[in-house]
């Protein structure tokens, strides 16, 4: 599950690189061609909505937080929501497309609860239907599967809250 992170075994090839050239050498070695740096890989386009994804939810999690959030403010943040999740499901690879269609369902049915009580959060957790489908095996298992694709192909990208 991603426990050691790509900046991590990054930091560890340096440190390994830096001691075997600090363990000596000779003049001739001076004269060999440096070796090639090995960079990493630029993000996939789906690590890179997954990222924005999270981007997008931050500011929506602050306006319920704090409340009182105009119409305006909140439908904006709704949208770059919805926009987020659409990117996602645009660019899944096809081991977890259908996973991330659900995941992205899961969002919609939230955001439309969200829109429909003017943000009001608390609304969300007194919806029994709405959190019993939130909780079907079929989203947890989805949400579950995508949070593992994410942490074991994107590098660390904490999880959004359901």
């Amino acid at each position: 599950m991603g426990l050691v992170s790509r900046g991590a075994k990054l930091a560890a090839a340096l440190v390994a690189g830096a001691i075997t050239a600090g363990c000596g050498g000779s003049v001739a070695d001076s004269d060999n061609r440096e070796p090639t740096r090995q960079q990493a890989p630029p993000p996939s386009p789906f690590c890179t909505a997954a990222q924005a994804n999270i981007a997008a939810v931050r500011p929506l999690s602050a306006l319920i937080t704090r409340g009182g959030a105009s119409p305006q403010e909140l439908s904006a943040s709704i949208d770059g929501v919805r926009r987020a999740g659409a990117a996602m499901r645009d660019s899944a690879p096809d081991p977890i497309r259908s996973d991330v269609d659900l995941t992205v369902q899961a969002a919609n049915l939230q955001l439309d609860a969200l829109q429909a009580n003017g943000g009001d959060g608390a609304a969300l957790a007194r919806d029994p239907e709405l959190n019993a489908r939130l909780g079907s095996a079929e989203f947890t298992g989805a949400r579950e599967r995508v949070q593992a694709y994410v942490d074991d192909n994107c590098g660390p990208v904490p999880a959004a809250t359901r």
